[in-house]
């Protein structure tokens, strides 16, 4: 771990490498994470009991935000900085009962805590972590946990990655599978190219039209 003391921008971990979802299988093994990926903006949160700066993946400040910034404070805890990463649905996609589910946040890591950068920490650890800070409060929706009105944590699953995959993609929402190596150790988030060699990504296929 390090010091994170000033705010300074973290590019977050994201998958690069995809796989077809006949292989889930193969990764079924008890050594990955899965988790839902859901179709809307990747938001990074950094949040020191005062501020609160959202950003996209990309390094700039996320726009068309519709979601009180006293909701997002709620979730800082501790001192110094904190850091979260997760994914502002912002799309107006529909949820298992086709309805609009919009201006939500789904939580799926931790970066900082307590002004300490968790370099070195193993992504189960931070799913403890946020466990921990979050608890695992049962959602209407049975792959979220609840965090506030407008605030979740997506589910982690520890087996079973091509069901998940054959029942949540129907929903419009949800475009795939994350798998995350259990033991994979954070590291410094530079680029926007570290932090991808322990995860893994299965979308659903989409439609092309050729005009």
């Amino acid at each position: 771990m390090i010091d994170y003391n000033k705010f300074y921008y973290i590019f977050p971990p994201r998958p690069k490498n995809a796989i077809p979802p006949s292989e889930l299988n193969e990764w079924d093994d008890n050594s990955m994470i899965g988790q839902l990926k859901f179709n809307g903006s990747n938001a990074v949160i950094f949040m020191n009991g005062k501020d609160v700066f959202v950003f996209n993946r990309h390094g700039d400040r996320l726009t068309n935000i519709d979601l009180d910034k006293d909701e997002i404070s709620k979730l800082y805890s501790g001192s110094g900085w904190m850091v979260i990463n997760g994914e502002y649905l912002n799309k107006s996609k529909k949820d298992e009962n086709s309805l609009t589910f919009n201006h939500k946040l789904i939580i799926f890591d931790i970066l900082v805590y307590n002004s300490e950068y968790l370099l070195g920490n193993t992504f189960i650890q931070r799913i403890e972590l946020l466990d921990n800070l979050f608890n695992k409060k049962e959602s209407e929706k049975e792959y979220l946990f609840k965090v506030s009105e407008n605030i979740y944590r997506v589910k982690s699953f520890l087996n079973g990655f091509k069901d998940m995959f054959d029942g949540y993609t129907k929903i419009d929402m949800i475009e795939g599978i994350v798998l995350k190596r259990k033991n994979s150790k954070l590291e410094l988030g530079n680029t926007t190219d570290n932090n991808f060699k322990g995860q893994i990504k299965s979308r659903k296929a989409t439609k092309n039209y050729k005009f």
